[in-house]
């Protein structure tokens, strides 16, 4: 499975029409058929039922539609982070955090690192203690700032 795949797969999709697709796509109409058909080939699956008149999502088509929009956003967003870190823009740190520390200097601290690092992307998530635990170790998020008691 590759991006490209994908990104015909989720057009047909949009569409359910072939030929406004290859339009959409700029690509021949048997093109986007013929790769369409080697998709569902390589997968094993018919992701979609075609007849003469219409197209329509199997049920696979429908699962693997809410993946592949997932997974072409986090394809555009690793490209996006490439890119910036080629030109040393790059840089993001996630921060899990308890809504009291918006009242322990956590926005000040917050503005300074902006200040300072404009490069990095800070994305703030607010979590319990518990939820910053489990997702530091799962890699989710880079640092927490949580109440231990």
């Amino acid at each position: 499975m590759d991006l490209k795949q994908l990104r015909y797969f989720v057009a047909v999709a949009e569409e359910l029409h072939f030929g406004r697709t290859a339009k959409r796509l700029f690509i021949s109409q048997p093109a986007l058929s013929f790769d369409i058909s080697k998709f569902e080939e390589q997968l094993g699956v018919q992701l979609l039922a075609r007849t003469n008149k219409s197209v329509a999502l199997t049920n696979a088509g429908q699962m693997l539609l809410g993946e592949a929009h997932r997974l072409l956003l986090q394809a555009s967003e690793a490209e996006r982070m490439t890119v910036r870190s080629a030109h040393r823009l790059a840089g993001r740190l996630r921060i899990g955090f308890v809504n009291s520390m918006l009242y322990r200097g956590m926005p000040h601290a917050v503005s300074r690192f902006e200040a300072d690092y404009p490069g990095v992307e800070i994305v703030l998530k607010e979590m319990n203690t518990s939820e910053q635990v489990h997702a530091t170790q799962r890699m989710q998020i880079d640092m927490g700032c949580a109440h231990w008691g």
